[in-house]
Order: C-alpha cells, then sequence, then structure tokens
C-alpha cells in the first residue's frame, strides 16, 4: 500500500494544503521539525569536499550546524517515512546562523515527525548563489518500489529499501547509444522524470537558434523526446522513446508560465514594426566614430537617418581621481536581421550622474535603428548558473560551458558582441564561444546584479 499522507512547507499555503493535516503555527509561520547531523563529520564527505571552492581547498572548516527548510510525510507499506531537507552552515563566533555551505542535507526516517528511527542520511549539491536546485522531494511508488525524488529535474533518486537508502541515477537513460534526435533539432539535458509514470524527458530546439542569421525565439516552445523507464540495477535506463510536443515534457504549472510569457511577448510584437522579434534589455553604443551612431527609420543601411547618438565622452576628472570614459546607452525593444530598435536613449554619463555639456550633441528622443556590430552591453544577472550558455533562448536548451580568463562567464562580463536578442535573452559572442545568454544590461559601473 502506497499513498501521500501529509506534505508541509514553508512555501505551500495551508489552503493549498487538500487533504493535508493541520499544521502548527508559530508567529504566523510553519513549525519545521529540528534536523540533526546525526554522528557522520559531514566535513569529510565526498559531495561536501566537492562542493567547495577551489580557492577553500586546504583552508579548516569550522563546526557544522543545519537548520530545517522543508519536511514531507508519505506511508508506505502502511509505514510512516518523514523526509527533511535542511541548509548546512559553518558556526562563526558572530552570531546568526554562520557561513551558508553548498550541499543541503537530506533525512529520511520513520514516523510523521522524524522522531523514529533513521533511515538515513545523505548530502547533496546546491548552488546557494542562485537557491537551486528547488528541491521539492516526495516518495513516489513505483514498479520498482518506493523511490525518493529530490527534484524531477536533480538526476540522483532514491530507492528507500527496508532500513535503507540506496542511490539511483534517474537521469542515466540520456546515455542510451542508440537514442537519436530527428535531423534538424539538438536536444537539450534532461528536463523531467515523471515517476508516476516513469516516463523521462528532454526538449529539443531547432538547429541553427544560435545562429545569428536565423537566430530562435524565447517563444518558441520546441519539441521534446518522451523516454519509457525502467530501473535497471543502480540506472534508469529507456526501453521505447519518441518525438512528443513540448507540453507533454512539463507540468501545469510550467506550462502556463510559458503560454502566458509568450502571450505577453506576442503582444509586445504587435506594438513594433511587421517583422520585428520583441526584446527587453539595455545596451550601449559601441561605435568609436567622433560624430556619433547613426539612428536610422528602418533596419538597414540605406535607411534615413533619423538622429545621432552621441559618441564616447570622457567625464572631467574630479577630486583627484581620473575621470571615467562613458558610452550613450538606451533600451533594446526589438531586433531584425542584424539591427537592433532602439528607445530611451541617453547620453554618455548621465544614468550615473555626470554632467554631460550642454554644447555636446544630445541624446536624440523617439526611437531608431542601429546596427548589431556596434552596440555594446554585459551580462546581466538572469539566474543562469555561472559560465553556461545556451544553444537556443530557453532553460531547457543545450549548452556550452564557457570561461573567460580561468573563470566561468557570469554577471558583469562585457560581451564581445550582441549579434541577436528574444525577450530578456541576447545572443552574445564572449569567451571565444556563441550562444544565449538571459539579462543583457547597459551598466558600465557595476557588475549588472
Amino acid at each position: 500500500m502506497f499513498r501521500s499522507a501529509r506534505i508541509t512547507r514553508i512555501a505551500l499555503a495551508v489552503a493549498a494544503c487538500v487533504g493535508c493535516a493541520s499544521p502548527s503555527f508559530a508567529q504566523g509561520s510553519l513549525v519545521l521539525p529540528p534536523c540533526s547531523l546525526g554522528d557522520t563529520d559531514w566535513r569529510l564527505d565526498p559531495v561536501f569536499q566537492a562542493s567547495r571552492h577551489p580557492s577553500q581547498h586546504g583552508h579548516r572548516v569550522g563546526e557544522l550546524r543545519c537548520k530545517t527548510v522543508d519536511a514531507g510525510t508519505w506511508t508506505v507499506a502502511g509505514q510512516l517515512v518523514h523526509v527533511l531537507r535542511a541548509k548546512i552552515f559553518e558556526v562563526t563566533g558572530s552570531g546568526g546562523d554562520g557561513i551558508q555551505q553548498s550541499v543541503n542535507l537530506f533525512v529520511v526516517s520513520r514516523g510523521a515527525d522524524g522522531a523514529g528511527p533513521v533511515i538515513g542520511r545523505t548530502l547533496e549539491p546546491y548552488d546557494v548563489s542562485r537557491d537551486e536546485p528547488k528541491y521539492f522531494s516526495r516518495i513516489v511508488e513505483t514498479r520498482h518500489g518506493a523511490i525518493l525524488q529530490l527534484d524531477r529535474r536533480v538526476s540522483r533518486a532514491y530507492l528507500v529499501a527496508g532500513d535503507e537508502l540506496r542511490r539511483i541515477d534517474t537521469h542515466a537513460f540520456l546515455s542510451a547509444p542508440r537514442i537519436a534526435p530527428p535531423a534538424g533539432w539538438v536536444p537539450g539535458p534532461v528536463r523531467n522524470v515523471d515517476l508516476d509514470r516513469m516516463k523521462g524527458y528532454i526538449s529539443l530546439f531547432r538547429d541553427g537558434a544560435d545562429d545569428p542569421a536565423r537566430p530562435g525565439s524565447a517563444s518558441d516552445e520546441g519539441r521534446a523526446i518522451e523516454f519509457d523507464l525502467a530501473l535497471e540495477g543502480d540506472r534508469f535506463v529507456t526501453t521505447g522513446s519518441r518525438v512528443v510536443e513540448a507540453h507533454f515534457a512539463q507540468d501545469t504549472e510550467e506550462w502556463t508560465g510559458f503560454v502566458e510569457d509568450s502571450e505577453e511577448q506576442r503582444r509586445a510584437g504587435r506594438r513594433l514594426p511587421a517583422g520585428t522579434e520583441p526584446c527587453d534589455l539595455s545596451a550601449w553604443s559601441a561605435d568609436t566614430d567622433s560624430a556619433g551612431m547613426n539612428l536610422r527609420a528602418a533596419p538597414n543601411a540605406q535607411a534615413r537617418v533619423v538622429g545621432r547618438i552621441p559618441a564616447p565622452w570622457k567625464a572631467t576628472d574630479r577630486n583627484g581621481d581620473t575621470g571615467e570614459t562613458y558610452r550613450s546607452q538606451f533600451k533594446v525593444i526589438g531586433y531584425r536581421n542584424g539591427w537592433f530598435l532602439v528607445r530611451d536613449i541617453t547620453a554618455p554619463g548621465v544614468a550615473y550622474g555626470e554632467r554631460y555639456p550642454r554644447n555636446l550633441p544630445q541624446a536624440p528622443r523617439g526611437q531608431g535603428w542601429v546596427s548589431a556590430r556596434l552596440v555594446g552591453a554585459a551580462l546581466a544577472n538572469g539566474s543562469l548558473p555561472a559560465g553556461r550558455l545556451h544553444q537556443a533562448p530557453n532553460d531547457y536548451s543545450a549548452h556550452a560551458n564557457v570561461t573567460l580568463q580561468d573563470s566561468p562567464i557570469g554577471t558583469g562580463d562585457p560581451v564581445q558582441r550582441l549579434h541577436a536578442c528574444s525577450g530578456a535573452w541576447g545572443l552574445v559572442e564572449i569567451g571565444g564561444h556563441r550562444g544565449w545568454w538571459r539579462g543583457i544590461c547597459a551598466n558600465q559601473v557595476t557588475n549588472c546584479s
């Protein structure tokens, strides 16, 4: 027998907890059970060691403590099984929680409140800066037994077998040698593992979506490959696959969000000239011509010049400091065939409180087209993992890991070229690679965070 008995999460409203036991409250918050590290010195755990930044290697880690962030209880074979997730901190003498570590602790035990015997504890990698993975854990009954799924996009899961946890790789099916995407499509990483139906999914996006000559669109849902799954040893293998529409790979909330975003993209497109891809980012003029940057009435080099965007300007030295050189910047609202449609143009330094001289050419009003060859920008914080450029403007497309001066590319890094855009995504060239990054900014004095 298997059924979901009770789930308690910080993020869940009581009204959404249909059929759940009544949670306890303290000062308006859900009361969560305390966590315990047990007798293990987790500082020696391989996952903990691998989670540490190279610069931390060789530095001693102090005492660790845990703090529960969510918990849930399920009935497995007539017995209650409790799953608790906690964040890990290094204790400091300054009070508070301490220094958060790049791992989460999962504790699986018997009983409704976790007070019974512990079945197992495990550490899992966690990106503190992005609060990822979100880890929506649950226990699901399958024909192979009860499986603890940490999250449908996380590869490591656990078979709850008696009084032990057995680690399994739910994403191993992707390495099946006979699986090949259809011609003209590029597969991404695992998007979803649906244990209720024993199906796995990866997204497919059009080949060439990262080509400036025919860039992809953030409103393109792509397609997906659906895999039939089975547990073989400690790995999920596939027993069959097929191409399906993209919505099969998504849950209802995710699909609804995509549809809403796509509709907003279409509404934005209706306000732009025909054939223009809507964009929402900022950039600066990289044109060094002293006469300024041409702002044209249409996206071609023969179109009428409707204004000139001021050339770079060096601010006056003040208080013994060398004055900075600033560039004009603008909002990019559209893209078409190698040209950006821009508006809200500001003269160099104005956005940072500098006194741009009145006797110099001023920023034109209104909107117009500028050549993508003459536009610069920097990577903004788009909630993407550092170092990752995507093949299409979608989180679930294939990606390449890119470094710049031995560090992963990330927020604040200037791009070598901004080729195209779609929504909040920019098709950039940086670190010798080309790909899509979500979040492009024109901030010339901070790191665009």
